[in-house]
C-alpha cells in the first residue's frame, strides 16, 4: 500500500516535471521564432536591426574572413545562419545536407517558393535574392573549391572540427537517406545576386 503511494507521487512529479520541460521548450521556441534574427543554430524571426545598405556597396570581398552570416528568407518570416564564402565579389551559401526532395523541409525548399532573402552581416542588412547553381557548372566547381579552402581548417582549429563534423552528418545523412546512391548530388549551392532592379 506504502509503496503504491510512492510510486503514484513520483509518478505525479514526473508527469509535473515533464509538463514544465515542454511549457519551457514550447516559449523557448516561440520566443526564438520572433527573435530579432537567429540564435545560434535555431531560426528566428526576420530581421529588424541592422544598417540597411544597397548590395553594390557591401565589401563582400572583405567580409570573406568571416565564417557564417545571418539569412533572412523572406517569404517564410524567418531567417537563419550559414556559412559563407565569396568568389569573383559575390557571396555563396549553401545546403549540405539532403537538401531537396528529403523527408524534411529545408530551407531550399523555401526558397523555390519565394527567392527573396536578406542577408545581415557586420551589423549590416543587404537585401538580395538566392539563385541556384547547378551541379557541374564551372560556376559550381570553382565556388566549391573555394569554400573547401576556406572552410578546410588551415586557419584555425574551430573551422576544421566544424567541417569534420559537419561532412560526417553529410555523408551520414545522405546514406540513410539514399541520396548517395541518387545521380544528382543533394547539396544545393545559391548566388546571393541583388533584387531587380538594385545594384
Amino acid at each position: 500500500m506504502e509503496e503504491n503511494t510512492r510510486r503514484r507521487a513520483l509518478g505525479r512529479r514526473l508527469a509535473v516535471l515533464a509538463a514544465i520541460v515542454v511549457a519551457a521548450l514550447v516559449l523557448g521556441r516561440l520566443l526564438i521564432a520572433h527573435a530579432d534574427g537567429p540564435f545560434f543554430i535555431f531560426a528566428g524571426g526576420p530581421f529588424r536591426s541592422g544598417e540597411r545598405l544597397d548590395y553594390a556597396n557591401m565589401d563582400w570581398e572583405a567580409l570573406d574572413d568571416r565564417t557564417e552570416l545571418e539569412m533572412e528568407i523572406v517569404g517564410a518570416a524567418t531567417s537563419i545562419t550559414l556559412w559563407f564564402s565569396v568568389y569573383d565579389g559575390v557571396p555563396y551559401v549553401a545546403c549540405d545536407l539532403d537538401c531537396m526532395g528529403g523527408r524534411l523541409e529545408r530551407w531550399p525548399q523555401q526558397i523555390a517558393r519565394d527567392d527573396r532573402v536578406v542577408v545581415r552581416l557586420d551589423g549590416k542588412r543587404v537585401e538580395g535574392r538566392l539563385v541556384h547553381v547547378p551541379h557541374g557548372t564551372d560556376e559550381y566547381v570553382a565556388v566549391r573549391a573555394g569554400r573547401e579552402r576556406k572552410y578546410s581548417g588551415e586557419d584555425g582549429v574551430r573551422a576544421a572540427a566544424e567541417t569534420a563534423a559537419h561532412d560526417t552528418v553529410v555523408e551520414v545523412g545522405e546514406v540513410l537517406t539514399g541520396r548517395a546512391r541518387r545521380e544528382e548530388p543533394g547539396d544545393r549551392l545559391y548566388r546571393v545576386d541583388p533584387r531587380p532592379g538594385e545594384g
